[in-house]
């Protein structure tokens, strides 16, 4: 539970597996476990401390970043959707044009952008 949502088992959960006596009781957790939403928190997290996600700027200069928990809430999305990894990669080089572009060039061209599954940076 703790290696595959990032919680421990209710009370609950742990009777319910411990009474279980089926050849496939093991097969069932795991599967339970991977359709959590929880799930795609915990494997993301990975992601986005290797992507140096934050919230906010951190310490001294401490502002907000107003939309990056839509990049986070994308990135849990496409763990908890099972998206095909090379899928998944596109879309980060993409978004990341499209990110350049916007440093580039100013925010007036996020109106003319297609968001990429429900990620919209304005």
């Amino acid at each position: 539970s703790f290696d595959l949502t990032g919680l421990p088992p209710t009370y609950a959960e742990v009777q319910a597996f411990i009474n279980d006596k089926s050849p496939k009781a093991y097969e069932n957790l795991v599967d339970r476990l991977l359709a959590s939403p929880h799930y795609g928190e915990k494997m993301a997290q990975h992601w986005l401390d290797v992507t140096r996600y934050a919230d906010s700027s951190g310490f001294s200069n401490d502002y907000e970043r107003g939309n990056a928990w839509r990049y986070r809430d994308y990135v849990v999305r496409a763990f908890n959707g099972d998206k095909p990894y090379d899928q998944f990669i596109k879309e980060h080089h993409m978004l990341l044009g499209r990110c350049c572009r916007i440093w580039l060039h100013g925010a007036s061209i996020i109106s003319q952008e297609q968001s990429i599954d429900g990620i919209g940076l304005g």
